[in-house]
């Protein structure tokens, strides 16, 4: 049986663990070649000696997408090592918890912005060159639950940039739609990954977050990989501009 994305060649950032291993092995298993970005660089070899295991293909870069010109050289290497560029995934983030707007520290809200907003940015900007070659293409970037709904621990730096994501999907979606590149956005809900150990990482946490969503259970990993699989392939070739949300019904309790 033919997969969803064969003959497609996706890149996928923050691919080495959680939810961007789970994409790439996702879109890997549909049928796309996939470049792995990421800068957890044994972590990151062992998710793609697994996909090739599994008979996908797959190659690995070590990139931080912080660093614009890194990007640019490694969006490039991608294309030219399998041919051209059809899916991005913007999925590197980094999140820190505990202090409020007037004890933030600047340095960690630079870097937050740096990775979770003009990372996005700039992988777009030099994909997008790749993707105008193959007659269009599809942008996702993740943001999440917490970009519309406020949480006490401490997330503004991390909230302010996925919040930003939100309007980037829309001007992507809206200034490149004539040019066949579709852009939407993942938003999340809880998932039991390193980036959420803090609160998702005790049965007493898992158990007071399941009581604000209304399917009674935080979500996986995998949840979240078929929705971007769907969003990535022909079954959404009519979808542009649109934030979905995977998140149990969290938003609306």
């Amino acid at each position: 049986m033919a997969g969803r994305l064969d003959g497609k060649v996706a890149l996928v950032t923050g691919a080495a663990k959680g939810q961007g291993e789970g994409v790439a092995m996702a879109f890997a298993r549909e049928g796309a070649s996939v470049a792995l970005l990421d800068v957890l660089d044994d972590r990151g070899k062992t998710v793609t000696a697994a996909i090739a295991k599994r008979g996908g293909k797959a190659r690995y870069f070590s990139c931080d997408v912080s660093d614009a010109r890194a990007v640019e050289r490694t969006v490039d290497a991608a294309a030219a090592a399998f041919g051209g560029l059809d899916i991005v995934y913007n999925n590197a983030a980094v999140c820190f918890f505990g202090q409020r707007v007037g004890d933030l520290d600047i340095a960690r809200w630079d870097r937050v912005m740096a990775i979770n907003l003009r990372g996005p940015f700039v992988c777009t900007k030099f994909a997008i060159p790749h993707l105008l070659k193959r007659g269009g293409g599809v942008v996702l970037n993740v943001s999440s639950h917490g970009a519309v709904q406020a949480s006490p621990t401490g997330l503004a730096d991390y909230a302010s940039a996925k919040g930003g994501l939100l309007s980037f999907t829309y001007y992507v979606a809206s200034e490149y739609g004539r040019d066949h590149i579709r852009c939407n956005c993942l938003m999340p809900g809880p998932i039991p990954t390193d980036l959420n150990a803090q609160f998702l990482g005790t049965p007493e946490g898992r158990q007071m977050t399941e009581m604000f969503i209304p399917l009674g259970r935080v979500g996986e990993v995998a949840d979240i990989a078929e929705a971007a699989v769907f969003l990535a392939s022909d079954d959404a070739k009519w979808i542009t501009g649109a934030v979905l949300r995977v998140d149990g019904g969290m938003v609306i309790q």
